[in-house]
């Protein structure tokens, strides 16, 4: 059986307290590149329609879109709240926000990949 593949952002630098790492960029400069970065990666990444009666390969085709789109979007919600992090007095508590997406994006992909496994037995 496919096993998802876990989306991590947990390379990404977290800045969590504005008095430690002060931001000598002006606010949101990150936040909009990372947007226009997103966006550009959404339409070039646009997914296919799967037919009424999908095969394993239709949702195996989903799942990879999926993945795709949790990595990008990732990338683009870690990048968010760091900004905001660096402007804000104190900082944020982010310590849960990347572990709960990347559950979600595990749980939504392995699904559709348990599903297309299924699929491929039956047809076997």
């Amino acid at each position: 059986m496919a096993q998802a593949e876990l989306v991590s952002i947990a390379s990404r630098a977290r800045f969590t307290d504005a008095h430690q790492n002060p931001s000598t960029i002006p606010a949101g400069c990150h936040v909009e590149a990372a947007y226009t970065e997103f966006l550009g990666t959404l339409a070039a990444h646009r997914p296919r329609r799967i037919p009424v009666e999908a095969d394993s390969v239709d949702l195996q085709d989903r799942a990879d879109h999926l993945n795709a789109l949790f990595g990008e979007l990732a990338a683009y919600l870690a990048m968010v709240p760091d900004d905001t992090a660096q402007n804000t007095p104190g900082g944020l508590d982010l310590t849960d926000a990347e572990a709960i997406l990347a559950d979600l994006a595990s749980d939504l992909t392995g699904a559709i990949q348990c599903a297309a496994d299924e699929i491929a037995v039956r047809v076997e």
